[in-house]
């Protein structure tokens, strides 16, 4: 195992497990302090503005000071914003938390991804097997801090932020004493299978090809995203407007969790979508279905397989965007980092926002209907315009 995955992994895992936390913290108490679906709609997009906002902009500093001292004075930075956490009892200071906690996560990430395409790179290590690794070190902490925030909300909120600051002390001990030993790069010796290509590479190296699937799927990301990000903030409203607790909340919410991580796992190692249109849009057919199960999204059962589906709905096109984002030769890890990290910043507000509307316009569960229908006809309609418009430019 520690020559697949290794320390940085797990600070990954760790932190995601944090970010999740804070960002159930937010949605729970949102619904126990009453706000309406818009009200926490528009907390989701403020906080997520700042989160794109920071990747694009400090998100960028790793590259120049060094990536482990970045994250180590992202570290004492994030010392404070759960000392902060401890005061949240109002609507105003819930929003500054959200704020607060948005520009950590939008800076931290970019830097993190960057040092480990750096590293893993320079030890010759295939690029999806960089980015596959990451993504499930993430997921997996996703999967604890939605099953536990909710709860903790309600019952233990304290320990959410001694989680907080427990993570951002030690990290940054830890990471400051790396820098000194390693320098710059991770100290990792990787099995030789994750240097072996097992992806179609005709198509990677097709550059006019290549730069259209990034763009493509950076879009359809976008948009399947709406979806999945709408579920995790606008659930604890839902689930209590049909009558069950919200301290179980998460035990629910978990689903679109498990679907990110499930369709990691499946598409890591399961590589015959690359370069396949068709297979590709046969695969985001979750987005649809997630709209259908919607309507019937009542028992706590439903919940939870609308809310898997939810999941499924953003990582499959996470996967593709990620995999033609970061497989470049040409274009650096660090800014292609960033950039994939603005897009998850936006949609974790948008999202949200436009999923609030529509689910106050239509009363709860056929807001969430209308919203993931519209979006799957939007995602066909784009995909059908660049594969036409590729083999349009291709003729001639």
């Amino acid at each position: 195992m520690h020559k697949v995955f290794h320390k940085y992994h797990l600070l990954s895992f760790f932190v995601s497990v944090q970010a999740y936390l804070f960002s159930t913290f937010i949605n729970a108490t949102a619904a126990k302090l009453n706000f309406t679906f818009t009200h926490i709609g528009i907390i989701n997009l403020v906080s997520s503005f700042v989160y794109a906002l920071a990747s694009i902009t400090i998100g960028h500093s790793g590259y120049k000071i060094g990536y482990k001292r970045m994250m180590s004075l992202l570290f004492t930075y994030l010392l404070f914003v759960s000392f902060y956490g401890f005061t949240v009892r109002t609507p105003y200071a819930l929003t500054v938390f959200a704020i607060l906690q948005g520009a950590f996560f939008g800076s931290f990430f970019p830097q993190v991804e960057g040092l480990i395409a750096k590293s893993e790179s320079t030890l010759g290590i295939d690029p999806p097997s960089i980015t596959g690794r990451f993504t499930l070190s993430w997921s997996t902490g996703n999967i604890l801090g939605v099953t536990f925030g909710p709860y903790l909300t309600v019952r233990l909120p304290f320990i959410i932020f001694l989680v907080g600051l427990i993570l951002s002390t030690s990290s940054a001990i830890l990471i400051s004493k790396d820098n000194k030993k390693n320098g710059d790069l991770i100290n990792f010796r990787p099995l030789t299978k994750l240097t072996q290509h097992t992806y179609n590479s005709f198509i990677v190296h097709n550059s006019k090809l290549m730069k259209k699937l990034r763009l493509e799927y950076r879009i359809i990301l976008f948009l399947g995203g709406l979806v999945y990000t709408s579920v995790l903030a606008d659930f604890p409203k839902l689930i209590v407007l049909a009558g069950l607790n919200l301290d179980k909340a998460g035990f629910l919410i978990v689903g679109a969790n498990i679907g990110v991580f499930l369709t990691f796992v499946l598409l890591q190692y399961w590589k015959d979508w690359v370069g396949n249109e068709k297979l590709c849009a046969l695969l985001l057919l979750v987005v649809p279905m997630t709209g259908i199960l919607a309507i019937f999204a009542k028992s706590p059962l439903l919940f939870f397989i609308t809310a898997l589906f939810a999941g499924f709905s953003y990582a499959v096109p996470y996967t593709f965007a990620i995999f033609y984002g970061l497989l470049s030769e040409t274009e650096a890890h660090g800014k292609q980092g960033a950039l994939h990290e603005m897009v998850i910043g936006m949609l974790f507000g948008v999202g949200p926002f436009l999923g609030g509307l529509l689910l106050d316009r239509f009363n709860g569960n056929t807001g969430l209907v209308v919203y993931a229908l519209a979006i799957s006809l939007a995602i066909y309609s784009i995909q059908l315009f660049f594969n036409k418009f590729y083999l349009l430019k291709s003729q001639n």
